[in-house]
């Protein structure tokens, strides 16, 4: 007989964050989630085979104790989803998906020139579903994007990714997306959200990736992204993005005209060492 392996996931909230909040008290309504203990500025509740943690005090992209506190639970967690609000400068209403990071400082949370573990799959399974549901949940006014790598907490032990809405105050109000991100959570604990599109990288797009039609279709499952604002890009980055993910990168999609010459090199010479197939969006 085959053994069937029990995967167990971790979501993350914070009080402090409305969107987090809301999508938290709709699992607590539901019966979802039994306390079992506070760790620290932490409530840990068991979640019907997982584990769901709440940050008490502090916004969710500053939980860089969290790594530090899996380590003294005694279970194994596979892979940890954060529910999180969305900011932007000029907002406008979106669901969003990524992985953590910093290419370089760390001015919103994590750690400095260091980059989270991602699961492209689970990036991309998110951001598909996102757009997918919204339309039934009367939200068609809300954009799908999947998001480049930034911000905090930094975690390299297990996959991370971020589940967001936003971007301004009214949009992180609206209780209908609260109800959406609950159903998208559940979908995947309940391993009906899966994708196993080849996976790979991107570099030189923008912070809202433009590959709307490449991973909607199944061509691609993305995770690491290194947005063209990022400069230098540096053969370090490049390796980072490459191991820093649970399935190599086969290919990186390279935005060729957001870079200069001197980028294009360090690139093309990093993915060759790498063995990674270069495909050029012009």
């Amino acid at each position: 007989m085959d053994l069937v392996e029990t995967r167990m996931y971790g979501i993350v909230f914070s009080k402090v964050d409305p969107v987090s909040r809301g999508v938290f008290e709709i699992f607590n309504k539901n019966g979802n989630l039994k306390y079992r203990l506070n760790m620290g500025s932490y409530e840990v509740y068991d979640l019907g085979g997982n584990l769901a943690f709440y940050a008490l005090d502090r916004d969710i992209v500053y939980l860089d104790d969290l790594e530090e506190l899996l380590q003294r639970i005694p279970e194994k967690l596979q892979e940890l989803i954060f529910v999180s609000r969305h900011a932007m400068k000029n907002p406008r209403p979106m669901f969003t998906s990524h992985v953590t990071g910093n290419w370089s400082t760390a001015e919103l949370g994590g750690k400095p020139n260091t980059i989270s573990l991602a699961n492209p799959h689970t990036i991309t399974a998110f951001y598909r579903e996102l757009c997918r549901v919204r339309h039934e949940y009367g939200l068609e006014n809300f954009e799908c994007h999947v998001e480049a790598t930034h911000h905090g907490p930094t975690i390299e032990s297990m996959p991370v990714t971020f589940v967001e809405q936003g971007s301004s105050e009214n949009d992180w109000s609206v209780s209908r997306g609260w109800e959406l991100l609950y159903h998208v959570v559940n979908e995947f604990l309940d391993g009906k959200l899966v994708s196993n599109s080849e996976p790979s990288i991107s570099i030189g797009d923008l912070h809202y990736l433009t590959m709307d039609n490449r991973i909607i279709s199944g061509e691609t499952d993305i995770g690491h992204a290194i947005p063209k604002y990022i400069k230098p890009v540096t053969e370090d980055m490049i390796i980072k993005a490459v191991k820093m993910m649970i399935d190599k990168p086969t290919k990186a999609y390279v935005s060729w005209k957001s870079i200069d010459n001197e980028t294009r090199k360090v690139v093309t010479e990093a993915l060759n060492r790498l063995g990674i197939r270069i495909i050029k969006r012009t």
